[in-house]
């Protein structure tokens, strides 16, 4: 017998239940991995080609998180890794300084186990791509108050000094009331060359293509290829791996179908040479005019929309 207390207990051999013969015990389920002596990972939300997102719980701040495990690619060469190691580091710290309701928040980095681990705000909701295939295609009015949403938070960033790199509808997140960037610092954990294969091309802009690097104009191009899959229910160019390559690098998209309104928008982001796209304040300014024809009120950039649009997907 066993002392405790005042009171005596039957001893237990471990996993053979009771001396007296009862019912094995039931194995204890090992407790979820422990991040940093503070994250309790919960569960995996999403796998995508740079990682998984988990759902995690912050126990010194008591609230729930989401924590990307980054996987980069498999390579040989590993200095060429571990500048992407860095660069990916310092996107995300400057990432962490952006503050925009279009912006993931930020609020942690931790390097554990060889990998890398961002930890954000936790979000429910569905992704746009996600929202894509429900629909099939959203109407002139939800993608418009989308773009806007999304381009006040990229124009927030490259006010900032800060490229995203890899806005497409995976990335971009609807909770209710906000339209979401994510992923910030993640596409610097894949070269060039792996770009093609790692992340989908339907919208990395010509430039980046041939090879150019993540900039500013890069970003509103695929601004734009997110729009036009919004409006039109699939990418500027409706092919895959190096046929899109081949497109991307030759011509403009066809013209959408759909877009209504919205087609001085798509022309104008979706032009091969990045010189000669419009500006991110102009396109903002077609956006409000699409918005406000279609009597929804576009807040002020970089301030959260006061309306939703009627009929929006949250309800």
């Amino acid at each position: 017998m066993v002392q405790i207390g005042k009171h005596t207990a039957p001893a237990h051999h471990e996993g053979t239940g009771s001396a007296k013969g009862g019912p094995p015990a039931k194995p204890q389920r090992p407790r979820p991995p422990l991040l940093g002596a503070r994250y309790q990972l919960s569960i995996p939300v999403r796998r995508d080609s740079s990682g998984i997102m988990w759902q995690a719980h912050d126990l010194l701040l008591k609230r729930d998180v989401a924590i990307k495990e980054v996987q980069p690619p498999q390579r040989t060469d590993r200095p060429d890794m571990e500048l992407a190691r860095r660069k990916a580091l310092n996107e995300a710290r400057s990432a962490a300084r952006l503050s925009h309701p279009a912006i993931i928040t930020v609020h942690d980095l931790l390097e554990e186990n060889g990998r890398l681990w961002i930890v954000t705000e936790f979000l429910e909701g569905l992704t746009l791509k996600q929202t894509i295939e429900h629909l099939g295609s959203l109407p002139v009015h939800w993608s418009a108050w989308i773009g806007y949403q999304l381009l006040a938070g990229v124009r927030h960033a490259h006010d900032a000094g800060v490229v995203h790199g890899d806005i497409k509808p995976g990335n971009v997140l609807l909770t209710g009331d906000r339209v979401v960037l994510t992923d910030f610092g993640i596409s610097a954990l894949e070269s060039e060359s792996t770009a093609r294969a790692a992340r989908s091309v339907d919208y990395i802009a010509p430039e980046r293509m041939s090879g150019g690097p993540a900039s500013p104009a890069a970003d509103l191009w695929s601004v734009g290829a997110t729009i036009y899959a919004a409006v039109e229910g699939r990418p500027p160019f409706p092919a895959t791996g190096a046929t899109v390559l081949g497109l991307t690098t030759a011509r403009d998209p066809d013209p959408p179908s759909k877009a209504g309104g919205l087609r001085p928008v798509l022309e104008g982001l979706l032009r091969r040479r990045a010189r000669d796209r419009l500006a991110g304040k102009d396109v903002s300014m077609l956006l409000a005019g699409v918005l406000h024809r279609e009597g929804i009120a576009a807040a002020t950039p970089g301030r959260r929309a006061d309306y939703l649009p009627p009929d929006a997907f949250t309800m």
